[in-house]
């Protein structure tokens, strides 16, 4: 069997719901130079024996089903499952989420027509009843690497990992960090700034199922791993020659991080007590000269509710949820 173009990631941690129809975007797929590398994390439901059977039940798509001797995270079930591939490329895909059905086609055939390092697609948020709730948007144009990662620090580039093809050699090089989330930040600026050519295309190819029981909506004490993730991120793009490297740096660190950690235990914590000691702690870290300059980038209304932060978390706990009833 020859080997294939692009090696689909596919980490397994109780997704048994899910995961036949995230099998089933992929096997109807209108290109099958593809790979699947499954690795299931220790799941403790049935969602590896789903995947055996959907996959042993068809012939046109070459796969492999690894197991994990104890759980180890989703970053570092991807660098198992890349290190399992053979693909040129890598895609990483949630096991809960789903694709288009030219998915696969689209990203060979703009990573073949300019070399490209990476292809960068478009994506849908959907709710488990499929509505739509935002499109995550992409520019059509080819950029570098690391003008790739200065618009992830301006926010302007949303650091998932499940809407970029990437060069295997490139993605299973960098650093993974094991046990942390919010990794997708730091391995996508680490693979966006080993690659010289990007290719962004508009093209909405990638469904992200927001679950109510899904991390990413939940409250979750874990959230301070958001600030070791930025240290990463300061510490591994030290040698690129990123244009105006302290303001970009500045918005991703505190404008995207600091916000998102004070803002998201506020509106999630069920009770202050719960949110009070990471709000603290985002309060004892934050300064005075965060909030100037986020009011000098044209944030003044962040910069004022990170300032009631800053007097008291109470204080900030109690306007945030009022608001965020409304």
């Amino acid at each position: 069997m020859s080997v294939p173009k692009v090696s689909v990631l596919l980490p397994i941690y109780n997704v048994e719901p899910y995961v036949e129809a995230c099998l089933n975007s992929l096997l109807s797929q209108t290109c099958t130079d593809f790979e699947i590398i499954a690795v299931d994390d220790c799941s403790p439901d049935r969602s590896s024996e789903i995947v055996s059977r959907v996959l042993q039940s068809q012939d046109k798509v070459a796969w492999k089903l690894v197991t994990n001797e104890h759980n180890q995270g989703l970053a570092e079930t991807r660098r198992i499952a890349a290190m399992e591939a053979t693909g040129d490329y890598v895609l990483c895909v949630d096991s809960d989420d789903y694709v288009h059905p030219d998915l696969i086609a689209r990203v060979i055939q703009e990573a073949v027509a300019h070399d490209a390092d990476a292809v960068i697609f478009a994506a849908t948020n959907v709710s488990a009843d499929g509505s739509v709730n935002y499109q995550i948007d992409s520019d059509d144009k080819v950029i570098t690497g690391v003008e790739a990662v200065e618009r992830i620090m301006d926010l302007t580039l949303q650091a998932y990992c499940w809407n970029k093809l990437v060069r295997r050699s490139i993605f299973a090089g960098v650093h993974h960090p094991s046990g942390l989330i919010y990794e997708d930040i730091c391995v996508s600026v680490q693979t966006l700034g080993r690659s010289k050519i990007v290719r962004l295309i508009p093209d909405r190819l990638y469904f992200y199922v927001l679950r109510e029981s899904g991390i990413s909506t939940r409250f979750n004490p874990k959230i301070l791993d958001l600030f070791a993730i930025m240290d990463l991120v300061e510490k591994t793009t030290s040698s690129l020659p990123i244009e105006n490297r302290n303001r970009r740096l500045f918005r991703l660190k505190y404008i995207y991080g600091f916000r998102t950690v004070a803002f998201q235990v506020a509106m999630r914590a069920p009770t202050y007590q719960l949110a009070q000691p990471i709000l603290r702690t985002v309060s004892e870290r934050l300064h005075l000269q965060h909030l100037y300059r986020m009011y000098a980038d044209s944030r003044p209304k962040l910069s004022f509710v990170m300032c009631l932060l800053k007097i008291h978390p109470r204080i900030f706990y109690s306007f945030v949820r009022r608001f965020s009833e409304r």
